[in-house]
């Protein structure tokens, strides 16, 4: 993971609701579940909840609008770090780790500050957002 972090950061990335007061966390879960995110059936989301990045022209402008908000708050490789921390925790597939990960490099490098909760809870929106639109 990135320099500094601890194995319990880590796992804050995975739960997005921790750390919100009640009452933002219940703002953000009315967020995700207005983006529809396919239900398994037995009312489980399925995992990962985006395989591969989506082929039509919103889901791959939706795409670089995510990589460019990665790229801008952490960079290139911290970018990178992040898709492959979302393959680990299920948000995403191996497929669309490497789509997006092809991606990085054409975008201007952006900012080098480390990826917050909060960061991590917007990945999760555009995550959504994606899934909703294969």
């Amino acid at each position: 993971g990135p320099p500094g972090s601890t194995a319990n950061e880590h796992r804050g990335w995975a739960r997005p609701a921790d750390g919100l007061g009640p009452a933002v966390a219940g703002v953000r879960a009315a967020q995700l579940g207005a983006v529809h995110i396919p239900r398994a059936p037995r009312g489980g989301a399925a995992r990962p909840y985006l395989p591969a990045r989506p082929a039509a022209a919103p889901g791959a402008r939706l795409a670089l609008d995510w990589l460019e908000f990665l790229v801008a708050v952490g960079g290139h490789d911290r970018a990178e770090e992040a898709l492959h921390y979302y393959q680990r925790v299920q948000w995403i597939g191996p497929d669309a780790v490497q789509t997006l990960t092809e991606l990085l490099p054409g975008l201007s490098a952006g900012g080098n500050d480390q990826l917050a909760p909060s960061h991590h809870r917007t990945s999760l929106l555009f995550v959504a957002r994606l899934a909703a639109l294969r």
